[in-house]
Formats: structure tokens, sequence, C-alpha cells
């Protein structure tokens, strides 16, 4: 971004995305979320990704966010050069935005033996990486937005579409039990948006 003088603002840590990119006199402000895996025997080390503290979405603060999102050679002190790319708008993770929104971290106090003590509940969310829905990018540069968009730049060569299907039950809340080995309980909700399927097309940039 430095390089290409391109106004940013980088985050705090645990805040989402890791980087606003733009300014309203320019152009629109963007948000993205920077993520790395190894890839290693032929395949990405994972199928999902982890993000901490934060719910990812697609949109935050009324502007889109793009998971930015690579696949990485080498290990240790070995260089490390990108194997694949993938810049996705973060609904095709998850585009509840409202739920992602309101998310909060709260401290539970009165813990331990004396009650001096309190749990931090920053939760760990796991979601499916851009290359676990779209294994055919691995080992390309691709760009994945809403259909809906209706994306067309001579620069760009469309190579296809996946679809998305709203879950029929959502995870409404859940308890664990901190003196019993027992396992959480989980009450789940019936998803008003059930079966609705959601479409995002692929590009890669034409050779030139």
């Amino acid at each position: 971004m430095k390089s290409k003088n391109l106004p940013y603002r980088q985050e705090g840590r645990n805040s989402y995305p890791d980087f606003w990119v733009g300014n309203d006199k320019c152009f629109p402000v963007e948000g993205y979320e920077v993520k790395a895996l190894a890839f290693a025997r032929g395949k990405a080390s994972r199928k999902d990704y982890d993000s901490n503290s934060t719910i990812p979405s697609g949109r935050k603060n009324h502007r889109d966010v793009f998971l930015v999102f690579f696949l990485y050679t080498g290990s240790k002190e070995s260089l490390r050069k990108v194997h694949s790319l993938s810049i996705a708008h973060t609904d095709v993770i998850n585009s509840d935005h409202e739920l992602a929104e309101s998310h909060a971290n709260e401290s539970i106090h009165g813990f331990g033996s004396y009650g001096d003590g309190f749990i931090r509940n920053r939760k760990m969310y796991v979601f499916p990486h851009p290359f676990a829905i779209d294994p055919q990018g691995v080992g390309r540069c691709r760009l994945i937005v809403p259909s809906e968009w209706r994306v067309r730049d001579e620069r760009l060569d469309f190579v296809g579409s996946i679809e998305r299907t709203a879950a029929d039950r959502l995870v409404d809340h859940y308890s664990i039990h901190l003196y019993q080995q027992k396992k959480a309980q989980i009450t789940r909700s019936p998803n008003p948006e059930a079966g609705a399927i959601r479409r995002f097309d692929i590009f890669e940039a034409k050779e030139l």
C-alpha cells in the first residue's frame, strides 16, 4: 500500500479488519483482513483458519471487507514464497453482518478459590478458508466477489462461480460447566434465511 501511495489505516491488535484502505474523497474505503497458511505436500496445512476475538463478515461500519488469504511454501529460516493468493469478499466466509457488528468480548469476575480472578471471555472463531471453499484456486491468484456486483473488467478473466447455501439452523447460545466434566449445552434456532443461495463470481487477472 505504501508503494502504491494508497491512503490506509492499520487497526490495532485483535481488531477487524487489519487495514482500512482508501478515503472518501478519492474512492470508497475498503477493509482488508490478511491471513496465511503453509502449503506443503500438495495441500494447505489446514482446511480452516482462526479469527481471534472477532467474527469475520463482508461488511463493517457499512463498508466492504475482503479477506486476503495466501498459502506459502518454506518454513523456519527458509524463504517463504507465496504459492496461492485469494482476495475474497468476506461474505463468502460469513454474511451475518449484524451478528459480527454486535460481537462483544466480556470478562467474568469473581473466579477462582479466592474470587479475585477473572475469565477473559475472548472467543476464537474458526471458519473454512477460501481455498477450502474454492479448491480450484490453489496455485492461482483469484478475486472472489458477490455475483450481484456484476463485475466486468477487461483486466480480469471470469473463471466461474461458487454458491453458498444458508444453514437450516443457527447457534443461538451455549453454556459450559467450569467444575464439571460435561459437554457444552448448545441451543439452536431456525435460520430465517434457511436455504437461501448466495452466488459469488471468481476472476483471475489476465496475463499481460
